[in-house]
C-alpha cells in the first residue's frame, strides 16, 4: 500500500482505509468520522467539528523505476477529508479486524511516500516560478531553508474480535537488534487504537461506542448485557447503519423485527434482540459455532460484490441446515454478482 496526499496549506487531510465496505460506509459521515478521531487520538475532547470537515481528493502514487516495475499503487485510503483548523495535519485512519504484523513497515512506507509527495510538490513549484538561484543549497535541495511539510499523523484502529493487538507496536519490535545499537537506529511507533486495551468507550459520542463496547465484550456475555443495561437509551434506538455494521464487523445478531418507527425514523431495539436470543440459548446475539462460521464465509464472499440485502442477510442467517449452507457456500464462490448467487439459491 502506498499513501500520497496533497500538501495542503493551513488545512487537514483525513483519510480512512477500507476495511469492508460497511465500516467504509459508515466512517462517510461526517460526525462518525469525527468521532473516530476525537475519540482515539484526543480522549473525546472534541477537536475535530464535522462541520468543519471537506471533501478531498485521494490520490495513486508511482514510486518509480526503484520500485522494479512501473505499478501504480492505490492509496490506503478511500476516503479523504480536509479539515480548516488552527493544526496542519494529514490524518489517516487504517481501520484493522484483524492483526497485520506489518503494519509498521506499512505506515513508514506510507507516511514516507507522502513526504516525499509534498516535496516534489514544493520542487516542481519553485522550478515554475525560477526563484531558486542556481548553484545555492536551495536549487540542490529543491526547496529554501524555512520551508516545512505537512506532517502526518497515522492512526491504526483495531477492533478485532478474537484477541488483543499482539503484533509489533514499533520498528524496534520487528528488528533482530542489540540494547546497545538502538541509539544508532530511529524507532517508528503506531499510533494504535485496540478497543481490547479499553474498558470503557465513553469517549465516543456516537454508533463507535456501541461497535466498540460489542467487540470488546462480545465473548463475556454478562459483561456485555452490563454494558447494554448501562447505555440502553442508545442500544434500544439504533439506526440501520449502526446495525449492519454492528452485524458485519461485531457479529451481532439484530434480526429486521427489531426495528421500529420512532419519530418518523427506522430504529432498531439491540437490547430487545439480545434477551430475546438468550432466552432462545443462543449466544447472545453473537454468531459463532461451525454452523454461523460457515454462513459468515458466505456473507463474507458475497460482500466483495456490494452490499447484501437486508432481507437476504436475515435469510441466510436463519438457515440452519447445513447440507443447505453448503450448497450455498459454493455457489458464493462461484457466483459473480449477489443476484448470480440468489438465482442459484
Amino acid at each position: 500500500y502506498a499513501q500520497t496526499l496533497r500538501a495542503l496549506e493551513r488545512s487537514i487531510v483525513i483519510t480512512m482505509g477500507k476495511q469492508d465496505e460497511y465500516f467504509y460506509n459508515y466512517l462517510d459521515d461526517n460526525n462518525r468520522f469525527a468521532d473516530q478521531m476525537n475519540g482515539a487520538l484526543f480522549k473525546g475532547k472534541q477537536v475535530v467539528k464535522p462541520e468543519d470537515l471537506k471533501p478531498a481528493d485521494v490520490q495513486a502514487v508511482y514510486l518509480g523505476k526503484e520500485a522494479g516495475a512501473r505499478e501504480n499503487y492505490k492509496t490506503m485510503a478511500d476516503k479523504a477529508r480536509m479539515w480548516h483548523g488552527r493544526l496542519v495535519h494529514i490524518l489517516v485512519i487504517e481501520h484493522q479486524t484483524r492483526v497485520d504484523y506489518r503494519m509498521v513497515l506499512r505506515n513508514m512506507l506510507s507516511e514516507s511516500l507522502s513526504y516525499h509527495k509534498q516535496w516534489r510538490q514544493v520542487k516542481a513549484r519553485h522550478e515554475a516560478s525560477g526563484d531558486l538561484r542556481i548553484g545555492t543549497d536551495g536549487y540542490f535541495s529543491g526547496m529554501d531553508r524555512d520551508e516545512k511539510l505537512t506532517p502526518v499523523i497515522t492512526l491504526v484502529v483495531y477492533c478485532g474480535r478474537e484477541r488483543r493487538w499482539d503484533g509489533a507496536k514499533c520498528l524496534y519490535d520487528m528488528l533482530d537488534i542489540e540494547e546497545e545499537l538502538k541509539g544508532f537506529v530511529t524507532n517508528y511507533r503506531l499510533n494504535l487504537y485496540d478497543c481490547h486495551e479499553h474498558d470503557t468507550f465513553e469517549e465516543y459520542r456516537t454508533g463507535l461506542r456501541l461497535l466498540y463496547e460489542t467487540v470488546r465484550y462480545g465473548k463475556d456475555k454478562e459483561q456485555l448485557k452490563r454494558v447494554m443495561e448501562e447505555n440502553k437509551e442508545a442500544y434500544n434506538n439504533v439506526d440501520r447503519e449502526t446495525r449492519e455494521v454492528l452485524e458485519v464487523v461485531a457479529k451481532v445478531r439484530i434480526p429486521e423485527g427489531a426495528g421500529k418507527m420512532k419519530n418518523g425514523e427506522e430504529k432498531f431495539e439491540v437490547c430487545k434482540a439480545f434477551a430475546d436470543y438468550r432466552l432462545e440459548g443462543k449466544m447472545e446475539g453473537m454468531v459463532e459455532g461451525k454452523t454461523e462460521g460457515k454462513l459468515e464465509c458466505v456473507l463474507e464472499l458475497l460482500e466483495d460484490y456490494g452490499e447484501i440485502p437486508g432481507e437476504l442477510r436475515e435469510r441466510i442467517y436463519s438457515e440452519k441446515d447445513m447440507a443447505v449452507i453448503k450448497r450455498w457456500h459454493k455457489a458464493a464462490a462461484k457466483a459473480n454478482s449477489i443476484e448470480e448467487f440468489q438465482n442459484a439459491m
